[in-house]
């Protein structure tokens, strides 16, 4: 973890235009081609960026209404040459035309990267710590924005941090605009530390906040510290198991929605003391919504036929699909009730995967009782359309 303490110092480089005598995309501009009547934007394009909405329609497959709205982001596209290096250069690592048509979609900034000194530095820095051009290519097409920069230094950061491709992928697919964008210095690193030294948070368990929380490592150093002290008010120790859970839950809602939700669970019926032992053994209680637990609970106590201790003792009922899971299953405990077959506490019948359930609560009584898995089935199916 020698990187939390010693990284290197990243800055970012405005992009700049630049010539690359690589061959044109297949599609070159003409610049003697104007737009056909029935290719014309809804919206007039103003005089400025004219240019840049021909260039995507012609050579990156965009409708006339798409390249005006991604003409918002590169209104001074005024020469073909960077943009037909861009398109070259991702056509070289793997990208199809229809995979560069959703990244110039998502971001026509990408067009207006250097290749040389953003482009290629980070895809050979990737390459060399194992990423494969499949890989590369996916992760362009999910986020081509932190590629617009030199982000070398930062690649090898991470991979200090992540300990692996995998990680890195995640951060770098879905999540990590923030996480690559943020200082290190300022931002990044006096999180890493706080959560290490204050919160005693091993590495493996900051690779998974970092994963399933990037916005909280790369939030304003005082907002963890504020999301912490609010963990701490919830009476869940650092130190204990659900405190990551904890963390992650926290820092996806508002301070003013944890309350709502803390309010939520009194008002279906939970003590301040048994809200609290709630929060405490399922932290992720603060991240669902307050009508769909309201919901749950009152299928809990009338239809399962759970008492509020049953409830209070096996939190994660909460989490369980209502339709999916938990209707069907009390379906099932219900006929074989009837049978006269004895039956363990509902939580014992909600907390198996599917594959289990049918091997332990259906498959032995199906001769006693045809039509069971049957049963269970189209209760699952029917729920899942509802």
């Amino acid at each position: 973890m020698d990187m939390l303490i010693h990284p290197h110092l990243w800055r970012i480089h405005t992009p700049r235009l630049w010539r690359n005598p690589c061959l044109r995309p297949s599609l070159p501009l003409n610049r003697s081609t104007t737009l056909a009547s029935s290719n014309a934007p809804t919206q007039a394009s103003p005089p400025n960026t004219r240019y840049a909405v021909q260039y995507l329609i012609q050579s990156c497959s965009l409708s006339a209404d798409e390249a005006l709205r991604a003409t918002r982001l590169i209104p001074h596209l005024k020469s073909p040459d960077n943009a037909d290096a861009v398109i070259c250069y991702l056509r070289e690592i793997g990208l199809s035309d229809s995979d560069i048509r959703k990244v110039v979609l998502r971001d026509a900034r990408i067009l207006c990267s250097s290749v040389e000194k953003s482009l290629r530095p980070n895809i050979t820095k990737l390459q060399e710590v194992g990423f494969s051009n499949e890989d590369i290519s996916g992760i362009i097409s999910a986020n081509s924005a932190p590629f617009r920069f030199n982000i070398v230094s930062k690649i090898d950061f991470w991979m200090g941090v992540l300990e692996s491709v995998d990680n890195l992928s995640v951060v770098l697919k879905a999540r990590g605009v923030a996480l690559i964008a943020s200082s290190l210095e300022n931002v990044i690193m006096p999180n890493l530390s706080f959560l290490l030294e204050n919160c005693g948070l091993s590495t493996r368990k900051i690779v998974r906040v970092i994963r399933q929380s990037p916005q909280l490592i790369s939030s304003r150093p005082e907002y963890v510290k504020r999301i912490v002290e609010r963990i701490d008010e919830l009476g869940i120790d650092r130190s204990s198991a659900s405190f990551v859970e904890a963390l992650i839950s926290v820092s996806t809602v508002s301070e003013h929605t944890v309350d709502a939700k803390l309010n939520n669970l009194r008002n279906i019926g939970f003590s301040q003391e048994e809200v609290a032992h709630l929060i405490c053994k399922f932290p992720s209680m603060l991240s669902k919504s307050e009508k769909l637990v309201a919901r749950k609970m009152e299928f809990l106590m009338k239809e399962a036929g759970c008492d509020k201790l049953h409830v209070i003792r096996n939190p994660f009922l909460f989490c369980c699909n209502l339709e999916n899971r938990l209707i069907p299953r009390n379906i099932v405990r219900k006929i074989l009730m009837l049978k006269g077959i004895p039956v363990p506490k509902f939580a014992t019948f909600a907390k198996p995967s599917d594959e289990k359930f049918v091997e332990r609560f259906i498959l032995p009584y199906e001769n006693v009782i045809p039509g069971l898995h049957r049963a269970f089935a189209d209760a699952a199916s029917t729920e899942a359309i509802n």
